[in-house]
């Protein structure tokens, strides 16, 4: 789409549910990764009566004083620390697991950009922590730089996550239910922060998505834990009901 104005949960090993006031203490930061993790609490709701274009402004101001690490820290971050669950590191589609605690060979497991570099996810862009995951290298290969999308007929699939085409006969790649809203909301997230549209097909499959696999204690863990490393949070995770208020990401 344009925009006229620039700018059943898998459970193993996962930290025990907070409740949305409570504060998170986070692990050690890894070697060499310099900021400070101090998470924040945002107000209940920083853009009260803000919409579409405006509130997505306002998103975009509220994230100026990030600092995004750079990508090589990024990686050691996801695989040393902050995906780290229980002393493994699972790929967010396929659920496979590896020994965390070192960046493993990329013929093993990758850093998914849920937003693919080829679709704009340079720059700062390419590490920020929030669209970043760990997969499967096999998953994160067939997913390419494919949109997301409901697959009928099926080509690949591994644990939930699915290769193939969608009822128009497009290539699209379908996460696990259980991973669904964490990939819409950290799209919803890199369109408003980067100010880069999502197609129409692509954003109606997002929208149903984030009702269907809702924002749980894990997901807002990470959100507050990624604050606290480069300084901003991924709003639509803070404040799911954003989404219903912008018309067209």
């Amino acid at each position: 789409m344009s925009r006229s104005t620039p700018a059943a949960p898998r459970t193993s090993g996962r930290p025990a549910p907070l409740a949305w006031g409570d504060t998170f203490t986070p692990s050690a930061a890894p070697k060499g990764a310099k900021r400070a993790e101090t998470p924040q609490t945002p107000p209940a709701d920083p853009f009260e009566g803000l919409r579409d274009q405006a509130l997505l402004r306002a998103i975009q101001q509220s994230s100026a004083g990030k600092d995004v690490p750079s990508y090589n820290e990024a990686r050691k971050i996801l695989f040393t620390d902050l995906d780290v669950h229980g002393g493994k590191v699972e790929c967010v589609y396929t659920g496979r697991e590896i020994a965390g605690g070192r960046i493993p060979s990329s013929t093993d497991m990758n850093v998914e950009h849920t937003w693919p570099q080829s679709k704009g996810a340079t720059g700062d862009a390419k590490s920020d922590l929030h669209h970043l995951f760990p997969t499967d290298a096999k998953a994160n290969s067939k997913r390419g730089n494919f949109p997301f999308g409901e697959v009928k007929t099926v080509q690949w699939s591994q644990n939930g996550a699915k290769f193939g085409l969608d009822a128009q006969g497009r290539k699209v790649f379908e996460p696990p239910d259980e991973h669904k809203g964490n990939v819409a909301r950290a799209m919803f997230y890199f369109s408003a922060e980067y100010n880069k549209a999502i197609p129409n097909d692509e954003e109606a499959v997002l929208r149903q998505w984030n009702t269907l696999d809702t924002v749980d204690a894990a997901e807002v863990a990470r959100n507050r834990r990624i604050s606290g490393l480069q300084g901003n949070v991924n709003q639509f995770v803070e404040h799911a009901e954003l989404v219903d208020r912008v018309r067209d990401f």
